[in-house]
Formats: C-alpha cells, structure tokens, sequence
C-alpha cells in the first residue's frame, strides 16, 4: 500500500475508546505487527452470544504483510481472540515465557497449539520484523510477567505500555524496569501509548503487598473456611492468598476451571510458589476442619458457571456454601456486572454465610497505576506525543487533561478510537484519513463468522417479546387453503388473552391470501412471507409488542 510508504500507520482495531478486545495493528511499508489479540465479553443486548472480538478484515486483506502477533501479558482482553484469529491467520506468536504457557493451554483446547509458533521475547533485546523491531519491557501488573513493547521504525520509537501500574513492593518481587524506560527517554520517543483506565484516580495504586495483612487477619479470625474468589488470572493474588493460609495452617482449594488451568501453568513455569503438600482436592475437603481450610475460586463477577457462583446456587455443586463461611469478593466488578454480583452476594448472605467485598473493605488492589504513575511514566519515557489507549473517552479526557497539565500542548496529545489510526512520519504524529474495514464479530460458540445484527434482533425479540407460530396446509396445485391457519405462542399473550386475538389474525390472512394472484397465492415463499408480515403487522397493532413470527406452510 503507497500510502504507508515512509509512514507508520497505527491502527485500532479495539481497545480504544472502550475496555477489552485490544488490538493495534503497526503497518509500516511492506511489514505489519499486531500488538495483542484480545476478547470483550457481550452485554444484556447481545443475548446468545459468547465473544466479542475484533474484525480483522484489514489483516486478512494484507496477510502476506502480517509478520507476527506480539502480545503483552496472558488476560483475556488481550489473548482471548487467538483461537478465531489464528485459524484465519497463521501467523508466529510473541510473548513472555507465562503468556505463552498460557495461550498454550488455550490454544490446546482448540486443537491449534501444535499449528503455532511460539516464540519468547530475548531479555533487553529486540525481535525484528522488516522495518520494525519489537523490545519487551518489564512492567508490574496483577499478572506475572507482563511487558510493555518498544516498537522502532525508521520514523520514530513507540512506547506501548498495556496494562501497567508501577508497584514497588510486588509479590514476585520483580519491579517495574523504569530503568530500561528512562533509557528509551534518553534516545528519543516520538509517541507513548499509555494505559488510561485508572487516569481519574488521583495518587498512587496501592501495592499488592498491601493486602498481606487483610487476608493475614481473616485466616486468623475466620471462624470457619475463608474462601477468596477472583479472577483466574490474578495469579498475585493466588499467591498472597495462598501465603496467608499456609501461614495459618490452613489447606488450601483451588476451584474453577481457569484458576486451576492457570495455578498449573504458572507452577510449571516457575511464576508461582506453590507445594503439594499445602493442597489438596475438593473430593477432600470433608477430611479436614472449616477453620483448616482455605479455597481459592473463580466467580467474582458473577459468571453463570464460576466457581462461587454454582456454590451459591447448584445444589450438585461440589462446594457448598456453609453459614461459617467466609466469603470474599477479591476484585472490582467490571462495568455492566454489577447486577450479577449483588446476585450472587445476596444467595450467600441468604445461606447465612458472611460476606466481604469492596464496599465494606478494601480487599481488592487495582493492575492498572493511578494518575501518579501514569505522569511518571510520561516522565521517564519522555514522549513527544502521548496517546491514552485501553480505557473509554471519560478516562481520555482525563489524560487530555492530565497531560496538559504537565505541559504538553494540544496537538501533542491525540487520540483514536476503533476504525480510526494515527500516522507517523519525519514531521511528528498526527491523526490519519486512512481508511479500513472495522468492527466487532460477535462469536456465537464456536463460529468464527459471527452472528448478524438480524439474528441478534430476533433473539432480544424472544426474550423481550416471546414467538408466534402460524401454521396452515394448502393444496399444491391451487394454492387453496385446506386447514389453519393456526396460531400457537410461547412466552407472547397467556392463552386466555390471546384466543380472540388469534381468531381474527387467522381471519386476516386468510382475507390476504385469498387476495393473492393466482400465480403468486401458490409460491410457496411468497405464501410464508405474506403470512408472516400479515400477522406480524396485525399483533404489533393490536399489543405494541413484537413477537418473532415464525410461518410454517405444508403443501400438500
């Protein structure tokens, strides 16, 4: 493509202007680099469907230029989209050590990790992909082993920082490099890209270290089980967790399928420090005392089949919530979860046992830095152009402000969002005209083509409007109507309410298909069309709602 000629063009395809499904993609001359590959999860509009991920039309039409994915740590939001992304695009794929364990084990599920290359970013020094290299810095996060990336082109340096805060006590005890950062300051960085999610709080993100004594207390006190629920990928907080409880001599449960998928990866690799002989299975619980015990499970956000949650409500599940239970809600429910929180928190509460989340303490620390470490990230890396990415336009506005504050003009702060792509040349960064497919694809199991919006009309029409079936038999030749038309609903008008309602719709369609010319009165799709659009119509007047017509013509 001439345009891209002696420019870098860096393009979004998510994760800016809302919160999940990153992806960028930095296309320079005949090289594209794509800079993680990650899921969003759907809302109440969007019933039936599992994923959301992003449109890759752009990377499909220009494969023979997609070099490699490079991804920056293991969260869903940015790897979750590799199984549907990497059947279309076989392509090498770069990580940290643990975010290819686990992108290993996701990959596996899908029949691909044996199709794949994997290929672990060198220490302190760059990968090259044509024009462009690629360096991995360390950064602290809720996630082991995530980095930030240094991408150079013959045009400038772009800092990437993904997810980040900068802890100076973390679990692990590895810092951030801020040393590799001030050095990149040093030798010249035309733009930062920089994480925004948590720009509007002011100060400092507390450190992970800081929940020691918290969880230190409950294992002392708790009467009965603690049982700390979190994402399964926290693994700083299975860690702490699982010191808190080994220090109290209590065994410790690990529940949930991707908690126990990411525990194993992690252990194998050397990110977690966790024996045997401290673990046990939940076929063993009844072997030991509540107050001998701990359990670590999925289910803070309220997931239909996380761990807490089927404690909470199946009866079969292999857990039961006990009255002596403590329950603890170890994370911060994610925009449009809430209701399934308080869900979840309100059965535990009914079953007697005691429960502690946010509101009432604070036993969560945040992955992403606070306004200070955001500045101080500018200020070591000393950008000439800062750009906040992975967060929604109120967090953008905030770092439009933030930035301003700390000197930077207007035009040295942009920003982009999905479908848009800022370009970079000899003369600065500035936003670009270029123009590419874009969007999300919404993945109804395992599908990688995605669910039409007319799919998903019909779906909130059933949950919101329930169905109508018509049937009715008609002679093949003459297209005489020989039984029906007969009406029958699920989850529309109780049957008492509805009779007459269907007696005269069935009188209306009747009136319409005997109008019919004789030619079209017996097609047989000009019948079920008629049929649908009659009786659609009709219901609609008479009730506001809009049922899901289903017609079901029988020539016989």
């Amino acid at each position: 493509m001439t345009e891209t000629q002696e420019r870098l063009h860096i393009l979004s395809l998510g994760g800016s202007g809302d919160i999940g499904k990153n992806m960028l993609a930095f296309h320079y001359g005949d090289d594209i680099i794509v800079v993680d590959c990650g899921v969003m999860f759907p809302n109440e509009e969007q019933p039936g469907v599992d994923l959301i991920i992003p449109d890759i039309t752009y990377l499909l039409e220009n494969r023979e230029k997609v070099r490699a994915i490079c991804l920056t740590h293991g969260h869903e939001d940015h790897v979750g989209a590799l199984p549907f992304v990497l059947k279309q695009l076989p392509v090498p794929v770069y990580g940290s050590p643990l975010t290819l364990g686990m992108v290993r084990t996701k990959l596996a599920e899908h029949g691909l990790a044996s199709a794949v290359d994997f290929i672990a970013y060198p220490d302190r020094q760059v990968v090259t992909f044509g024009a462009l290299t690629v360096e991995a810095v360390h950064v602290t996060h809720s996630l082991p082993d995530t980095v930030s990336l240094v991408i150079k082109s013959p045009v400038g340096t772009v800092v990437h920082t993904s997810d980040f805060k900068i802890d100076q006590t973390p679990i692990d005890n590895h810092i951030c490099d801020t040393a590799r950062f001030a050095q990149l300051g040093e030798e010249g960085v035309k733009l930062l890209i920089s994480d925004s999610v948590n720009v509007e709080r002011t100060g400092w993100s507390p450190s992970e270290r800081s929940l020691v004594p918290v969880f230190d207390r409950f294992m002392q006190h708790s009467p009965g089980r603690v049982i700390v629920a979190t994402f399964g990928s926290n693994l700083h907080r299975v860690q702490t967790v699982y010191n808190m409880a080994v220090q109290h001599g209590r065994k410790v449960v690990i529940f949930g399928r991707s908690m126990t998928q990411n525990v194993a990866t992690a252990r194998q690799l050397g990110f977690l420090n966790i024996s045997d002989k401290h673990l046990i299975r939940v076929e063993d619980l009844s072997k030991y005392e509540p107050h001998e015990v701990a359990i670590l499970t999925t289910g803070s956000q309220g997931e239909p089949l996380a761990g807490l949650t089927r404690m909470s409500r199946d009866a079969g599940s292999k857990i039961q919530i006990q009255a002596s239970d403590t329950v603890i809600l170890s994370s911060t429910p994610i925009p449009g979860n809430e209701d399934m929180v308080w869900r979840v928190v309100n059965r535990i509460f009914k079953l007697g046992a005691k429960v502690i989340y946010e509101h009432i303490q604070n036993v969560h620390v945040s992955g992403h830095g606070y306004q200070e470490e955001l500045k101080l990230m500018i200020n070591l890396t000393r950008p000439e152009f800062v750009v906040p990415y992975h967060g929604e336009h109120r967090h953008y506005a905030a770092y439009r402000s933030m930035a301003s504050e700390m000197g930077y003009p207007k035009e040295q702060i942009l920003t982009f969002e999905i479908g848009q792509a800022l370009v970079m040349d000899e003369d600065g960064v500035r936003n670009s005209d270029l123009e590419f497919p874009h969007g999300s694809v919404l993945v109804d199991g395992i599908s990688t083509g995605g669910v039409s919006d007319a799919v998903l009309r019909d779906r909130r029409h059933l949950s919101q409007d329930g169905t109508v079936i018509v049937t009715l038999s008609m002679d093949r030749g003459t297209g005489e109507i020989l039984s029906g038309p007969d009406l029958l609903s699920r989850g529309f008008l109780h049957p008492e309410d509805s009779s007459e309602m269907f007696e005269e719709a069935a009188e209306r369609i009747v009136s319409v298909l005997e109008d019919l010319p004789a030619a079209e009165g017996s097609d047989l799709d000009t019948v079920r069309m008629v049929v649908h659009d009659t009786a659609a119509r009709y219901l609609r007047k008479r009730t506001g709602r809009r049922p899901v017509v289903v017609p079901v013509v029988m020539e016989i």
